[in-house]
């Protein structure tokens, strides 16, 4: 039987088939948080990036398509961001880490050590009902992560929470679910430094030297949000 994301997916695998194997590729992976990050290059400006979310996938869409947007690419380093679809379809936080268990065995037969980076699932408006459960969630990927090798728990929520609810709605668009250009700034900032982290351990990553700000360090249009 087709999956919901399959026609989408050929088309993304076709559209960015060129680009399999290229040099110290960085490949985002995940949902719509990725999906709508249309200037994601603009914030990575000397690094390789590859954005390879697709609609609103589930943790579990992306265990099932790991070997169509991910293996054959070879990246050198992938950053997952998945897991808050599942649990509003109804998946527990232990189902959850099930999957992520799942993804990073596919990955490590798949590729290896190549370093994952999980971003945190993001407390959004809309979700509020089960913050609760997210911040579970949270916790358990992060116990899973805390001694992998291969693998890093990259803490994007208490960064984008940890001023209080007055500030959430300053991140996400009229929808209560996706972020803005502040939400994303903050998330160019956590990821970055995660990247920063890998440079540390595995040797550069940047292909190219630029004196162009990153774009979640550049001022902000209108002047809302914060760093």
């Amino acid at each position: 039987m087709p999956s919901w994301f399959d026609d989408e997916v050929a088309a993304l695998a076709h559209r960015t088939r060129a680009r399999q194997g290229e040099d110290k590729l960085i490949l985002f992976y995940g949902s719509s948080t990725f999906t709508l990050w249309s200037d994601i290059e603009a914030h990575f400006p000397a690094h390789n990036v590859l954005n390879h979310g697709f609609g609103g996938a589930t943790l579990g869409d992306c265990l099932e398509y790991f070997d169509r947007l991910v293996t054959p690419f070879r990246p050198s380093a992938i950053v997952l961001y998945a897991g808050d679809n599942d649990l509003d379809n109804g998946a527990s936080p232990e189902a959850v880490i099930a999957l992520l268990k799942g993804l990073l065995a596919r990955k490590r037969a798949c590729l290896g050590a190549v370093p994952l980076g999980y971003v945190s699932i993001k407390v959004s408006r809309q979700r509020l009902h089960f913050m609760h459960t997210i911040g579970y969630t949270n916790k358990l990927a992060e116990r899973l992560l805390a001694d992998a090798e291969d693998a890093a728990f990259v803490d994007f929520t208490r960064r984008l929470t940890g001023r209080g609810y007055h500030l959430w709605q300053d991140y996400f668009t009229h929808d209560p679910l996706h972020m803005n250009p502040a939400g994303y700034r903050v998330l160019g900032k956590t990821i970055d430094e995660y990247i920063g982290r890998l440079e540390a351990n595995y040797g550069p990553l940047s292909v190219r030297a630029t004196a162009a700000l990153p774009k979640w360090a550049a001022p902000l249009e209108g002047g809302n949000g914060a760093s």
